[in-house]
């Protein structure tokens, strides 16, 4: 008998301790989903800020950056962003006609290998396998 009632104590010490709280937080955050609207701010569960385009039951599309938009499912919402968390601000007024940013310069190399070590050129590199009998060209 007192083992039973034992057993019993324990299970109403455990449900308390943990299972009712994680209810009562699961129920918080599908009401703070469900409040969601277009245009909110969010953190998503992979760290990217993001602002919502469209809310649907289950899925969103998130707008990560200018034109870059993103469908995904409402569960991977963290919470509303908050308005000292981010460092930077897009805007559409940065993006130029041709989605290129007015804060960045876009410059190619004239011969296009960039910073692409001398080895690995296609002028010099030999994909071949290694002959120890037989040189490379940039083996010199």
């Amino acid at each position: 008998m007192e083992f039973l009632v034992m057993l019993l104590a324990f299970g109403a010490f455990m449900y308390f301790l943990m299972i009712r709280p994680q209810q009562k937080r699961m129920r918080e955050h599908q009401a703070t989903l469900d409040a969601l609207q277009p245009g909110a701010r969010v953190l998503l569960t992979s760290g990217m800020f993001g602002t919502l385009r469209h809310v649907g039951a289950r899925q969103v599309i998130v707008e990560l950056a200018p034109g870059a938009e993103v469908t995904m499912l409402k569960s991977n919402i963290v919470r509303p962003a908050k308005d000292d968390e981010e460092e930077f601000e897009f805007s559409d007024e940065d993006v130029l006609e041709d989605d290129t940013y007015l804060s960045e310069e876009i410059t190619a190399p004239e011969t296009g290998l960039g910073d692409v070590p001398q080895e690995y050129r296609e002028e010099t590199f030999d994909p071949r396998p290694v002959d120890a009998d037989e040189p490379r060209k940039h083996d010199n």
